[in-house]
């Protein structure tokens, strides 16, 4: 994922162009879907339709769940490296005190 898209959904703006960026997803998706369409001369049934815009929809949000999980995982991560790095500054520290003597 660009750098410009790191910060998304921390602010109310990146929140709004968070559900942008899934909007578009979506309708890219469903415009591959209607070319496929074209190109094979399969004619567009809205049961089909709706199961299709139910399939994707699912997959969104298991693609949404994942990413939360991600998300809390690497904030564990990046509290333990905090916690480890300010652990190894505090033994360095204490290392030369006793030099020192």
């Amino acid at each position: 994922m660009p750098l410009l898209w790191k910060n998304v959904g921390s602010t109310r703006t990146g929140r709004r162009a968070e559900k942008s960026i899934i909007t578009f997803a979506l309708l890219d998706a469903a415009t591959r879907y209607l070319d496929t369409l074209k190109v094979s001369g399969e004619s567009i049934t809205p049961k089909a339709w709706r199961a299709e815009a139910q399939r994707l929809t699912a997959e969104k949000e298991a693609d949404y769940l994942t990413m939360r999980a991600m998300r809390e995982d690497i904030k564990a991560v990046e509290t333990l490296k905090k916690t480890a790095d300010r652990l190894a500054r505090e033994g360095q520290t204490q290392h030369r005190e006793e030099q020192e003597r």
